[in-house]
């Protein structure tokens, strides 16, 4: 039986970044793939949501060949920041602005602590390098979560369940998958999302965010989907719905199964 949804909008997490709740151990290349094209759930409803997906947003293997991301995420009017990331090594380079400097940070998401960072080209040591590419991390996790949370349901430590039907006050049908994490997992695995699944489309375009079990929920729209390489990637987040101006978005995307030459080069001023 379906039951009718009330969103409620919370702007001030919009504003501030959320953190991704995933593993924080980097998985070998052929471990990552594996569990990519073997991923099982133990509810059977959402592995049958899961599986329409993935053969919508990435068809013929599709996520498991999208091995070099490179994305911007921006808020409207505001911040931005661009990353470079291939998934299969762990290596990132994010470029953000900071007090009004240009920092870029180079590092392995399995060790963070160990990558290189520079402020406006110099570079930086000691207790300034080991504060500045910890928020490179944060702002890495949180960014692609924003960007791929679709993708990501089977990340070791997610435990999804199917939440059944429901129709939203515009006569909008979902179905309805959470996604919550193991103590430990990631950096916030209080955090709880609700996925709504347009069963039209087979697309996610709509998540509920928690910042704990009992929070009211934050939602976003997740509208503008486009062919980016092998997988499809929705450019927009609206927090009031698919009419409403986006609050978050992406204005670069590419996906590639191989990094390009020079992507993870230092600045070079």
């Amino acid at each position: 039986m379906s039951t009718r949804i009330t969103i409620a909008v919370s702007l001030g997490f919009l504003l501030v970044a959320c953190g991704e709740a995933v593993s924080e151990d980097q998985p070998s290349q052929e471990g990552l793939r594996a569990q990519e094209a073997g991923a099982s759930f133990d509810d059977p409803e959402v592995a049958r949501i899961h599986d329409r997906m993935m053969s919508v947003i990435a068809p013929d293997g599709g996520w498991e060949r999208a091995r070099y991301l490179e994305f911007e995420w921006a808020v409207v009017g505001g911040t931005s920041r661009r990353h470079h990331w291939d998934r299969w090594e762990g290596v990132a380079r994010v470029e953000a602005p900071v007090d009004g400097q240009r920092m870029v940070a180079i590092f392995n998401t399995s060790n963070p602590a160990g990558g290189r960072v520079w402020l406006d080209g110099a570079e930086l040591t000691g207790e300034d390098a080991e504060e500045r590419l910890q928020q490179a991390y944060r702002n890495h996790i949180n960014d692609a979560y924003w960007l791929l949370m679709p993708f990501k349901w089977n990340d070791p430590g997610v435990s999804a369940r199917y939440l059944g039907e429901e129709v939203d006050e515009e006569g909008r049908e979902w179905e309805v998958v959470e996604l919550a994490f193991d103590d430990g997992t990631g950096l916030t695995p209080q955090n709880r999302y609700h996925a709504f699944i347009n069963p039209e489309t087979g697309r996610m375009e709509l998540w509920h965010y928690y910042s704990t079990a009992d929070a009211d929920p934050s939602p976003s729209y997740w509208t503008d989907w486009q062919r980016v390489g092998p997988i499809e990637l929705a450019e927009n987040r609206r927090p009031e719905g698919v009419e409403a101006d986006p609050r978050i978005h992406f204005p670069h995307l590419r996906v590639e199964t191989e990094p390009p030459e020079g992507a993870f080069d230092p600045p070079t001023s």
